[in-house]
């Protein structure tokens, strides 16, 4: 029975993938040469005319963000992004989807961006309970964000767990969910190990003001483009870096043992807890992904059922919003055709 029902999963991915090869030119997405050209002229003063925002976490830590309202939007998108970035790396993506005609809000999570650090060295990437992340995302929707048009959920990487959860606490407060490389289980040292690694660091959670093993500082951190495993654009993960440059107190390390230790755990109730979605979902894979585990989004789609789209990127690194052209286009025209059907 086992055998029959994986065989039924498989059947459905891959209709899934099928029903996503069109791609629509009708769509404004933003090309590397068009970034390389605009980013400076264009794209990121759209990006800082609208100023930073806070509000009061319930356990009183500021928490930034930002609102990219237009008129008569489609709908109204909120964007949870992944460990180490912020809003400050989504200025490209705000401005597509505000040029498609969705209104855009965004906030940094706590502990990462222009929120509240959480350590004396405020680059170590740390979280108490993962389930803060969730408790600030419910705050940010609850107090900004309009009821009386379609809302929908986008997550990538860490944002993309912390989308999953909230979709499970709060099943009908969104429209449809759409998760980039959701953060399901963290790779560490391959998926075989991940688990052990994951039980290994549940024992060490007192070690809150530390990396984890063979993690520092973001400019110590940080490597060529020639040697990254995050995307295949030059020009985008160079512009990344500008932007971090231009913002030094956003940039974020390595993550803390308390970290690891709660991404694994939060991930993995994210997986368990998968069946309480009940709106329409679109998880995108990346096949080359070395920073998550695939196997656990696998069968995260497939226990909300036919609810879920599973759409793998062939060739994709992790970062799909700042893959090259030929990758993102595709990313970019299954989320906005994803929205537009709902």
């Amino acid at each position: 029975m086992q055998k029959i029902l994986l065989t039924l999963l498989l059947i459905a991915h891959l209709w899934a993938l099928e029903s996503f090869k069109t791609v629509n030119k009708n769509y404004s997405i933003t090309s590397e040469q068009q970034l390389k050209n605009n980013y400076f002229p264009t794209i990121s003063p759209y990006y800082y005319a609208e100023k930073i925002r806070y509000f009061s976490s319930y356990d009183n830590l500021e928490i930034a963000y930002k609102i990219f309202e237009i008129k008569n939007s489609k709908a109204n998108i909120v964007i949870s992004s992944g460990r180490t970035e912020g809003m400050l790396k989504y200025q490209e993506l705000i401005y597509d989807l505000n040029n498609n005609g969705y209104s855009v809000y965004i906030l940094d999570h706590r502990g990462q961006g222009n929120s509240k650090r959480l350590l004396k060295d405020s680059q170590i990437g740390h979280v108490n309970k993962f389930d803060d992340y969730v408790k600030d995302l419910h705050q940010f929707v609850s107090r900004y964000l309009p009821k009386d048009k379609k809302k929908i959920l986008i997550g990538h990487s860490m944002g993309g767990a912390i989308a999953s959860l909230y979709a499970e606490e709060y099943p009908v407060e969104f429209n449809g969910l759409v998760l980039s490389s959701p953060m399901h289980q963290p790779d560490l040292i391959g998926r075989s190990l991940t688990t052990l690694v994951c039980n290994l660091v549940e024992n060490r959670r007192r070690d809150i003001d530390r990396y984890i093993i063979g993690e520092s500082s973001y400019d110590s951190s940080f490597v060529s483009f020639e040697k990254n495993i995050l995307t295949h654009s030059k020009v985008r993960y160079e512009i990344t870096k500008i932007a971090f440059e231009i913002e030094p107190k956003t940039k974020i390390g390595g993550p803390s043992v308390r970290w690891v230790a709660e991404a694994c755990a939060g991930g993995e109730r994210s997986v368990t807890n998968a069946h309480k979605i009940k709106i329409p979902t679109l998880l995108l894979q990346a096949q080359n992904d070395k920073v998550v585990n695939k196997e656990p989004q696998n069968i995260f789609c497939s226990r909300i059922g036919n609810l879920c789209t599973e759409y793998q990127i062939d060739g994709a690194y992790h970062e799909l919003f700042v893959e090259k052209d030929s990758i993102r286009e595709k990313v970019l025209t299954a989320i906005l055709d994803f929205i537009s059907k709902i």
